[in-house]
């Protein structure tokens, strides 16, 4: 006998014959918690309820880094400042990742460097001094990765001044250009300019040779003097972010005479709020990995809002730094790639170790996952190792990777698929809270239309959003 699958009404099986009958066995398992592992891991995440739909933390790094070295392409990895001034002309070096922010305060002192093609600092300069960081660059469209310098060179323990023309470079740029910075100590004040941590744009550009911001002090190699009197400091702002909630509903409908009735697989009722919790939870984990930026409909009356999610297959998510949608430096070639090539991304995702941890989950798409066992049985040595059933990750399958920097849990993300089934996203989870709004996390809203029908309509409510803090300790993995 043929079936065609799909026919007939919600209270019929396929063959036309009612399910009104008898009892048949088990519940009908519509539910599986599989489907949304970001969730179902999650339970071990903070969840700090919101009072408004719009909430706001704030980031910071320490200032804990000594060295780095950073890509200077001209136009692109240093930049001129927004108006075309003296100590001005690419002035302004855009980092490669937010963790190197952490080598960088107002008023702090840089040994530097270029090298790489036709690299090089303007002549006589071998420090750098930092005037501004992020945000506050002066540059028309300032990013949190900017950090803005004077240049100079050191004469018995001062800074002096090496000014830079209008026109000049301050750093030539390259397409093989490296910039090395590594930090000296504390610039002090100077009689006329004031501190080097407060100085205005028109300071900045009215600075001259043999300009001198005092003995510097306070640097990793450099000791204070006995009786010496209070040195001067470096400052840096706080940044401040934001996120929204967004409202998620799914609703079922049930007659009276349904729901009294007897069914095959257990009663309706129960079916239906197990179908809809898995329809519902399914559509907040989808909205999680592919949210671009959020939309807070600010001008309407009853907004419809949308939170910022991962942004797996976008440029627009939350993860900017790490994003393989458009940074090669997360990608992975699918025919080739090997476990050497994949332990470059994994050690550039534990760059940042201070605001992130050792460990992070990788939520993957069944590709990545063949790609990685791939990998390890042609690399002798490597293991990979798999575990079920742990408190941990509530039941779901987990392989566990240790590279050479960190720990990664892998687990097959089943949303995954389609057009982004070469997708991987790694969350740290010290890093990633949800914010349901006060008295709106999920729950079941009874019987919430009252018109009179013999039956009730109910529904699954959710309004919340992520906060995914310190970006840069996330990562979105792609093969190519």
């Amino acid at each position: 006998m043929s079936v065609d699958y799909g026919t007939g009404t919600a209270l019929q099986f396929t063959d036309s014959t009612q399910r009104q009958v008898l009892e048949l066995g088990e519940l009908i398992h519509m539910y599986n918690p599989d489907v949304t592992p970001i969730q179902t891991i999650g339970t071990r995440l903070n969840h700090n309820v919101t009072p408004v739909p719009i909430f706001e933390w704030m980031e910071d790094e320490y200032f804990i880094k000594r060295s780095i070295k950073t890509d200077i392409v001209d136009g692109t990895g240093v930049v001129d400042t927004a108006t075309a001034t003296a100590n001005g002309d690419n002035s302004i070096v855009v980092l490669e990742r937010q963790a190197q922010m952490e080598l960088f305060e107002v008023g702090g002192i840089y040994a530097a460097s270029a090298a790489g093609g036709s690299a090089a600092l303007a002549t006589d300069v071998t420090h750098l001094m930092c005037v501004r960081v992020g945000k506050n660059c002066d540059h028309a469209s300032a990013t949190d990765k900017m950090v803005q310098f004077v240049a100079g060179h050191l004469t018995s323990g001062a800074f002096v001044i090496e000014a830079v023309a209008d026109g000049t470079d301050m750093i030539v740029g390259d397409a093989a250009g490296v910039l090395s910075l590594t930090f000296y100590g504390n610039a002090q004040s100077n009689a006329t300019y004031g501190n080097a941590w407060d100085l205005s744009n028109a300071n900045i550009a009215a600075l001259v040779d043999d300009v001198s911001f005092g003995q510097v002090v306070s640097g990793p190699s450099i000791g204070y003097a006995e009786g010496a009197g209070v040195g001067e400091e470096t400052r840096k702002k706080v940044r401040r972010l934001k996120n929204c909630t967004q409202i998620f509903r799914e609703p079922y409908t049930i007659t009276g005479t349904a729901e009294a009735a007897k069914h095959y697989g257990g009663a309706e009722l129960t079916r239906l709020q197990a179908r809809k919790l898995a329809k519902i939870k399914a559509d907040l984990e989808f909205a999680l990995l592919i949210n671009g930026a959020y939309d807070l409909d600010a001008t309407a009356e009853n907004p419809q809002r949308t939170f910022m999610g991962l942004g797996v297959g976008s440029a627009a998510g939350a993860i900017q730094t790490f994003d393989g949608y458009d940074n090669s430096d997360m990608q992975l070639s699918y025919a080739s790639g090997t476990i050497d090539n994949f332990d470059d991304i994994v050690e550039l995702i534990f760059t940042d170790m201070i605001d992130g941890s050792g460990k992070k989950t990788v939520f993957a798409s069944n590709k990545w996952m063949k790609k990685l066992v791939r990998m390890v049985r042609a690399s002798t040595g490597t293991t990979l190792n798999a575990e079920l059933g742990s408190d941990a990750t509530a039941g779901l399958r987990v392989r566990y990777y240790y590279g050479p920097v960190g720990e990664l849990e892998f687990v097959a993300h089943p949303l995954l698929k389609g057009v982004y089934e070469n997708y991987a996203v790694a969350i740290d989870f010290s890093n990633f809270d949800m914010r349901p709004l006060r008295t709106r996390d999920l729950q079941l809203r009874d019987n919430i239309v009252q018109d009179g029908t013999d039956g009730q309509t109910s529904e699954w409510l959710y309004e919340g959003g992520p906060e995914i803090r310190n970006e840069q300790t996330h990562a979105i993995l792609k093969l190519t």
